[in-house]
This record gives C-alpha cells, structure tokens and sequence, in this order.
C-alpha cells in the first residue's frame, strides 16, 4: 500500500465550518430523536378517566388543651434618645443677646427683632 502523502491543508475557514456543522449535528440529532418518539407517543389511545371514591366521614373532634399560665412581666426598656438634632449649642444667650436678640432660657429660642 502507498501512502497518499499530498494533503491539502485546510484553511482556518473551512475548519470552522466543520467543527459548526459537526456541533450544530451534535445539538439537533437529539432533539429530533425526542420529537418524533413524543409525536409517536400522542397517536395511542388515552385511558379513560377511573370513577370518583366515596368521601370519607368526618374524624372526632380532639379534646380541648389545657390554658398555660402567664408569662412573666419583662423588664422596661431604656429610654431612648433626643428624636431630633441637638441645635442646643448652636445659639447661646451671649450669642444670642450680641446679635440684637432676646433669648428665653427655658425655651432654648433667640428673638432677634426686625
């Protein structure tokens, strides 16, 4: 036997295009293969639907547990803090009296007239 030693080689675009035609092959075979056992599948007879069972009686009512005790009494939570910003040292009665204003210290306001 000889040896057929004058290959063709293959470019990079005819190699591409077997390796696709050979995976698009290895994707479809197995689909189609699925398709006609299930289409083969739909021309039997289905079965027909078996009658309805009797409803069963009702099961006796359980008895009534017994009431637990109280739980205990928990401990009161802490207090939480200021819900707002603290603007307290924000204005101060000297800061307060400098700019022309009058300040009430049990509100914490500054009234600076017009």
């Amino acid at each position: 036997m000889t040896e057929n030693t004058s290959r063709i080689p293959l470019s990079r675009r005819t190699a591409m295009l077997r390796i696709g035609g050979a995976a698009v092959a290895a994707y479809t075979i197995p689909s189609m293969t699925v398709l006609s056992t299930a289409h083969a599948s739909t021309a039997s007879a289905a079965s027909a639907a078996s009658a309805a069972s009797a409803a069963s009686a009702a099961s006796a009512a359980s008895a009534a547990s017994s009431a637990s005790g109280p739980s205990s009494a928990s401990s009161p939570s802490s207090a939480s803090g200021p819900s707002g910003p603290d603007y307290s040292g924000i204005v101060d009665g000297s800061s307060c009296t400098s700019a022309g204003g009058s300040f009430d210290a049990g509100a914490n306001t500054c009234t600076v007239s017009k």
